[in-house]
């Protein structure tokens, strides 16, 4: 990592849908070929913000997904050894909760005492969200170990010198009351906005503007079309095709991710995958690094 040394970067940790590829009891071609060829899976989405310009570097991930033990495994050079536990990864400085949806908030056990049994592991969400955790039993195990950072639409959290993460609330389904954030998050050089789930992009009025003031937006691209549904009902994502024409203006700030597991723009040489790059925009890649 000598090259990133004096920078700091957003790194891509997984790209998919809440349950990832391959998905729980599918047998599609595509998770089918996954569970053959591992090397062919993929993780639920997760950004994580490395500043190298300290040392150690501070790492801070978006989302605790259920593939968190891969996801900090990824993280290895940055996170360095934990002080007390030389065999064990070092804490992440701190977890920004977007929603309560399983794929986001699914990997918190594992920071309990079965798992990496943290201790004063900072949790940035919104307030509705943390009494959502905090009042299931559930949780209980793994709340000893956590300290609560309550965080405010549109109010900034200065992580760092020149860094800070911006909590945006976009409309997305909300059974608990919780809320939904986007994050913006400026670097000392460029700012990245990241939106992996909202319902329909004209539901949020400061969309356009929000994509516009960014140099790369990663959002929502969970479904290519209907047809992904089986005959279900629509689910709460806007389409790509949708997406890719909503933002036509800065159409090459667009980086794809969230993508569900039936979403044929994951094939290399399909003609949805052409579609999304003939477009000008991109999908985003697991192991991705943006430099802020």
């Amino acid at each position: 990592m000598d090259e990133l040394a004096g920078r700091v970067s957003a790194i891509v940790l997984g790209i998919l849908q809440d349950a990832g590829l391959p998905h729980i009891g599918c047998r599609c071609a595509r998770c089918a070929a996954a569970f053959d060829h591992p090397e062919q899976a993929g993780r639920a989405a997760c950004l994580a913000l490395v500043d190298w310009r300290v040392e150690p570097a501070q790492v801070w991930l978006i989302d605790a997904t259920p593939d968190v033990t891969g996801q900090l495994n990824d993280l290895r050079a940055a996170l360095g050894p934990h002080p007390g536990r030389p065999a064990r990864l070092r804490l992440p400085d701190g977890i920004f909760l977007t929603h309560g949806h399983m794929g986001h908030v699914g990997g918190l056990p594992q920071f309990g005492p079965e798992g990496l049994a943290a201790a004063g592991l900072a949790l940035h969400a919104s307030a509705a969200l943390a009494d959502v955790i905090r009042g299931s039993a559930i949780w209980r195990p793994m709340l000893a170990g956590i300290v609560w950072h309550r965080l405010v639409a549109g109010e900034p959290v200065s992580l760092a010198p020149s860094l800070s993460i911006t909590p945006l609330a976009v409309p997305h389904r909300d059974e608990w009351g919780a809320g939904t954030f986007a994050f913006r998050i400026q670097g000392p050089s460029r700012s990245l906005l990241y939106v992996p789930d909202i319902d329909r992009w004209q539901e949020w009025p400061a969309a356009r503007a929000t994509v516009a003031a960014a140099d790369v937006a990663l959002v929502d691209a969970t479904f290519f079309s209907v047809a992904e549904l089986g005959g279900r009902p629509p689910v709460a994502h806007p389409l790509v095709p949708d997406t890719l024409d909503y933002f036509a203006a800065d159409i090459s700030k667009l980086v794809l991710i969230h993508l569900n597991h039936t979403n044929p723009a994951l094939d290399d040489g399909s003609a949805e995958r052409a579609l999304v790059y003939a477009s000008g925009a991109t999908i985003a890649r697991q192991g991705q690094v943006f430099s802020l």
